[in-house]
């Protein structure tokens, strides 16, 4: 059985990332830390939240190459 990210809907090698309520691909789920991390960093200021997952992602990215 293939495992479907619920955020993108992309198909998932391995288990995934679970989080309480998702299963999240590798892509996704850096976003969602990324998220987390801006939402508890300024205190649930959205656009301060967006740009820290953006920047998280972007991140990851750089090191991966």
């Amino acid at each position: 059985m293939t495992t479907v990210c619920d955020s993108c809907h992309r198909s998932i090698r391995g288990a995934g990332h679970r989080t309480a309520t998702r299963t999240l691909c590798d892509a996704c789920h850096t976003q969602y830390l990324g998220a987390a991390a801006g939402a508890l960093a300024s205190g649930f200021d959205v656009p301060q939240t967006i740009a820290t997952a953006g920047w998280h992602s972007a991140s990851k990215k750089k090191r991966a190459d």
